[in-house]
C-alpha cells in the first residue's frame, strides 16, 4: 500500500509545464506513492503525452475520461482509486519542491489533529521566471475564508479519511471553484488545517493574461454564499460573498491597475 496517493487531472496541457510538473513529483524525497492521473477528455496531443509518460515510471497510474468534465470530476475518479494513507494534490502547470511530500509528512504526523494542510509558494510566469509569491495564513478558522480561499489547491496534502464521506461538487456554469468549496465544506464539518510556512509549492500564475469572465464571477458568488451559510458566517459574509460581483464590473483595464496597487484582490 502506498503512503500517497497523488492527484491530478490534466486537459490539454502544456508540455513544457506539465512534463516539469511530473518531474517535480517523481523526483520527491518521499517515493513512496502512487501518481494516478486523470486525462480529463483531452483533444489534442496530451494523450499521447500521457501514454509516454506512464511508461517512465510504474508509480503512474492513468485514467481517461471520453470528454471533458471539469477539474472536479477528474479529482473525484483519482479519489476513487487512490489507496494510499494521505492523498496530495498536484497541478499539471505547477511544480513543487522535492522535499515538499516529506516535509508534509513530517508536519501531519508532528501535528496530529491537523487533516489537510497547504504550503506558501513562489509564482511563476511563462518564461520560468520566479516573480512573487503568496504568503497563505498559517492558522484557519471559519473567518479566514471570507475574503479568499486561504489555500493554494495544488500544495494541498489531506488525510486519506478526509474523502471517505466528501467528494469535490462539480459547480456552476463554469465548472470552477471545486477547491473553495470543499475546503468551507471541511471546515464546517470540524476538519482541522493550516498552511505550512515552507515555500514548497511554484504556482503558474500570468496575472495580466488570465480575464475572469462575469459568469464565472457569479459561479463564485454562489460557491460563497452557500459556503458561508455552512460556516455560520452570515449575515457579515453577505457582504464579502458579492465581492466578485463587484470586481467583475470593474472594466478589466482598471481592474489589473487596481490589483497591481494593492498587491492582488
Amino acid at each position: 500500500m502506498p503512503l500517497i496517493s497523488v492527484i491530478m487531472g490534466v486537459h490539454n496541457s502544456r508540455p513544457e509545464l506539465f512534463k516539469k510538473a511530473v518531474s517535480s513529483v517523481l523526483s520527491q524525497t518521499e517515493s513512496h506513492f502512487e501518481f494516478i492521473i486523470c486525462d480529463d477528455g483531452s483533444d489534442d496531443k496530451t494523450k499521447q503525452m500521457l501514454k509516454e509518460t506512464a511508461l517512465t515510471d510504474d508509480r503512474i497510474k492513468l485514467i481517461t475520461l471520453p470528454e471533458n468534465k471539469g477539474l472536479a470530476e477528474a479529482l473525484n475518479k483519482c479519489l476513487d482509486e487512490a489507496k494510499g494513507q494521505f492523498i496530495a494534490r498536484q497541478d499539471d502547470d505547477d511544480y513543487s519542491d522535492i522535499s515538499r511530500f516529506e516535509k508534509q509528512i513530517a508536519f501531519m504526523k508532528e501535528n496530529p489533529d491537523i487533516d489537510f494542510i497547504g504550503t506558501d509558494c513562489e509564482l511563476f510566469d511563462s518564461t520560468m521566471t520566479v516573480y512573487g509569491e503568496r504568503i497563505m495564513p498559517k492558522s484557519i478558522d471559519k473567518n479566514s475564508f471570507l475574503y479568499n480561499s486561504p489555500f493554494i489547491h495544488g500544495s494541498m496534502m489531506f488525510k486519506k479519511e478526509v474523502f471517505s464521506d466528501n467528494r469535490y461538487r462539480t459547480l456552476g456554469k463554469m465548472r470552477r471553484y471545486e477547491d473553495y468549496d470543499l475546503f468551507m465544506t471541511l471546515t464546517a464539518k470540524g476538519y482541522k488545517s493550516a498552511n505550512m510556512s515552507d515555500r514548497l509549492y511554484s504556482f503558474y500564475f500570468e496575472p495580466n493574461a488570465r480575464k475572469i469572465s462575469f459568469a464565472m464571477r457569479k459561479d463564485e458568488y454562489k460557491v460563497r454564499m452557500e459556503g458561508f451559510k455552512k460556516l455560520g458566517l452570515m449575515p457579515k459574509g453577505f457582504f464579502y460573498a458579492i465581492k466578485p460581483l463587484i470586481l467583475g464590473l470593474i472594466p478589466h483595464k482598471l481592474f489589473l491597475k487596481l490589483k497591481a496597487k494593492h498587491g492582488g484582490m
